[in-house]
């Protein structure tokens, strides 16, 4: 009896003395910053988030926000946890050119996700077919809230040997504002990412919408990549998405889920892990979501460096070798 006493105070005792698990140490909610609710990185943070949510300790708290510019300065801080950004918008507020005047050196890459596809759409019944038939049309312009969108519709216009100079300006605040003028026949051509629920809505309440090509002669690609770094012509095929009615030419970049460099460890780890061990789980959460698979999270295209608790559970499950050791040691440096 006295054995089993000691014995048991033994166990006791050895138990206090054992470090919690790395799940105890995360923080319980994370908020994740995304474009407006209506926009495609609204709905690719909200499926994400619902599958972080459903297989970690923490609840995900989706932000929504005009666009990176207005977040970017609060995860340098700390403060916003993890954030939905193009690899154009990474580069660029990585280093501070182009539309960020200062560097944000504090965004780390949890995983590489899908592409995003942008191009204007106009309505279904419209003559136009590529970019190039946009010159003097009705065009939204400026975007202070958004100014990736601005930089990106420069640049799908550049495809065409065309400017702002060209086409009649129909300034907008921000995607949301860009979308109900077009609702409202304010503008002859919208500006949007294809599987966007404002592009749903607009297909639906104006009898089919269609997107125009931009233009991918060796040319027009050279021009749209110097305006939108990170930027490559791709085609969609014809009703692979709603208002693809015809193989079209897209402006295409890439997309990561990010973190503050001061997001913990464990918590990105189980934020990866989740998101690989149920990775069919996003398609369901979200269609869209079905080209963020497992053989893509890791890349050696990406523009901004990985997070360390990513980086973890990659060599872990073995597809993160010496050529990925040396990619971010290359863009830690710079």
């Amino acid at each position: 009896m006295k054995r089993s006493l000691r014995w048991t105070a033994f166990l006791v005792a050895a138990s206090v003395s054992i470090p919690l698990p790395a799940q105890a140490a995360m923080p319980r909610s994370a908020t994740l910053a995304t474009h407006a609710v209506g926009s495609l990185y609204n709905a690719i943070g909200t499926g994400i988030g619902t599958v972080v949510s459903r297989h970690t300790p923490m609840t995900v708290r989706i932000q929504p926000f005009a666009g990176p510019p207005a977040w970017l300065p609060s995860m340098d801080k700390g403060e916003t946890d993890m954030g939905i950004l193009t690899s154009a918008d990474a580069i660029t507020s990585y280093k501070g050119i182009v539309l960020y005047k200062k560097p944000f050196k504090n965004t780390r890459i949890v995983i590489a996700g899908g592409s995003l596809y942008l191009t204007f759409y106009v309505p279904k019944n419209s003559p136009l077919e590529t970019v190039a038939e946009l010159k003097g049309k009705r065009v939204p312009t400026d975007y202070p809230g958004i100014p990736i969108a601005r930089l990106s519709s420069t640049a799908a216009l550049a495809s065409a040997g065309l400017t702002y100079n060209d086409i009649t300006k129909v300034p907008v605040s921000d995607l949301a504002a860009a979308a109900q003028a077009f609702l409202e026949g304010r503008v002859d051509a919208g500006w949007y990412s294809v599987g966007s629920p404002a592009i749903e809505e607009a297909n639906a309440r104006m009898g089919g919408v269609k997107w125009l090509s931009v233009i991918s002669t060796p040319e027009g690609a050279k021009r749209m990549a110097e305006i939108y770094p990170g930027s490559y012509p791709s085609v969609l095929k014809a009703g692979s998405a709603t208002g693809v009615v015809k193989d079209t030419t897209f402006l295409t970049n890439d997309i990561y889920l990010v973190a503050s460099k001061d997001l913990g460890e464990d918590a990105v780890y189980e934020v990866v892990k989740a998101l690989w061990v149920h990775n069919q789980e996003l398609g369901e959460a979200n269609p869209i979501l079905k080209a963020w698979r497992r053989e893509r999270m890791v890349s050696q295209n990406v523009t901004i460096p990985y997070h360390p608790g990513a980086i973890r559970f990659f060599k872990e499950t073995g597809v993160w070798g010496k050529e990925m050791d040396a990619l971010q040691a290359k863009l830690i440096g710079e």
